[in-house]
């Protein structure tokens, strides 16, 4: 008679949830050392790209890794600047911004208690509060973002030595596991997931920012140019992403200028969301990470929980990566399927 119990092995269990927690831990404990490392080596995945065009042009190795990132150096202090300037005309309008926000939101607060009967203790020092507290997490947000600056340094050294020692580290590989055949298949579908992953989201957030910009400018949106360029650089974040830098827009719009302005931020960043996910997503990324959308959301909770934004970011990647590898390990191939957006 076959028996319809599952077999399982109590040490392997044990041995099993003591892999997974040793690994959780060494995520997050060693965040200072491994998220550096892991987004350096991302950048160098990237990078690979113009480095092999400027080999191919007959350039030396060392001066093809120099120019491409001089390249990337260029582009993000351009942004950085860009950024910049715009936060530093919304700091100095801050006082009317504020102001013009708290009238907005005790106009809320005195129209739900008249037409709703919504009975408010102390309303207008509650709306004050909150705009404080927007406020304080926008400081927060700021000085997250100045740490991360911190750390550039060594990720930009990172960089440079993943680059120069490409391929001891694509040899140690081979020599660390016996099917050369398997590993230098994982090696480069693992790259290559990396790599036309941020190439297609940059892609797209380039024609996001033209969509958001000019739709905008038409709707004479107050700070145009810096609500678009949050709201396409977030949405590197999927789905998440674009709540945040949408919303962002919509609370600015309303808060500032009315709800005019604010329906029409809404309809761009509908019709951009459309575009998005039914034209530009299908046609520039396709299925090169295909996970599933339980495993999208969760990637991201998980690795934001552990590395804050950059988690959030590079986590889609990372676990397009680790499909990968599942796929190519024999008797993993259940945890690959359990990824996959496809049965």
């Amino acid at each position: 008679m076959t028996s319809q119990n599952i077999n399982i092995s109590a040490s392997s269990l044990v041995k099993t949830l003591l892999i997974i927690g040793g690994i959780f831990a060494l995520l997050y404990y060693g965040k200072a050392l491994i998220v550096p490392l892991v987004v350096g080596a991302v950048v160098a995945i990237i990078l690979d790209i113009p480095v092999k065009k400027f080999n191919n042009l007959g350039s030396p190795s060392w001066l093809s890794i120099t120019l491409s990132v001089l390249i990337m150096l260029i582009i993000f202090t351009l942004l950085f600047w860009l950024i910049s300037s715009q936060v530093g005309n919304i700091t100095e309008d801050w006082p009317t911004i504020k102001e013009k926000s708290i009238k907005k939101l005790n106009s809320l607060s005195q129209w739900s208690k008249d037409k709703l009967n919504w009975n408010y203790k102390n309303y207008v020092e509650g709306n004050e509060n909150l705009i404080n507290k927007i406020e304080s997490l926008t400081k927060a947000f700021a000085t997250s973002f100045m740490n991360f600056l911190s750390k550039l340094l060594i990720i930009f050294i990172y960089i440079i030595l993943f680059l120069a020692q490409k391929n001891q580290f694509i040899k140690f590989f081979r020599k660390l596991f016996s099917n050369k055949k398997a590993i230098n298949t994982v090696l480069v579908k693992s790259a290559a997931t990396i790599r036309n992953y941020f190439v297609g989201k940059g892609k797209i957030m380039v024609f996001l920012f033209v969509i958001y910009y000019g739709g905008f400018l038409i709707g004479s949106v107050p700070y145009a140019l810096f609500l678009a360029i949050f709201a396409a650089l977030f949405s590197i974040i999927p789905y998440v992403g674009n709540l945040i830098g949408g919303g962002v827009a919509v609370i600015l719009s309303y808060l500032y200028e009315g709800s005019t302005p604010a329906f029409i931020v809404i309809g761009v960043l509908a019709a951009a969301q459309l575009i998005e996910n039914y034209l530009l997503t299908p046609w520039i990324i396709g299925d090169e990470i295909d996970l599933s959308p339980f495993i999208t959301i969760f990637g991201i909770i998980f690795f934001s929980s552990l590395w804050g934004l950059i988690g959030a970011v590079i986590a889609l990647p990372l676990i397009g990566v680790l499909k990968v590898i599942f796929e190519h390990t024999t008797k993993m191939e259940p945890y690959a399927y359990l990824l996959r957006k496809k049965s």
